[in-house]
């Protein structure tokens, strides 16, 4: 993984990252504590607003999951954290 962008905000470290094998981007939260620490995948055309607002996607996200019905696809797709070092 390459890291594209890093911002801090608080105790809270957010990350966009690009992975060259198989060109996905990912929004990297990392916390204060592991459960506040999550990843989201990111289109291409919405990593930036992801990046700058990922909690309002993760809620969104978490919002798509619980509705079956919901045919549109997510432009975030939440993904579980990996800890430093595994990306």
């Amino acid at each position: 993984m390459i890291e594209l962008l890093h911002r801090e905000s608080g105790s809270t470290h957010i990350a966009l990252l690009w992975s060259k094998e198989d060109a996905t981007l990912t929004v990297s939260v990392v916390g204060s504590s592991p459960d506040d620490s999550f990843e989201l995948e990111a289109a291409e055309a919405t990593a930036l607003d992801v990046f700058y607002h990922p909690y309002a996607y993760a809620a969104l996200r978490g919002a798509a999951s619980d509705s079956p019905e919901r045919e549109e696809r997510p432009r975030a797709r939440l993904l579980p954290h990996r800890p430093k070092g595994r990306r």
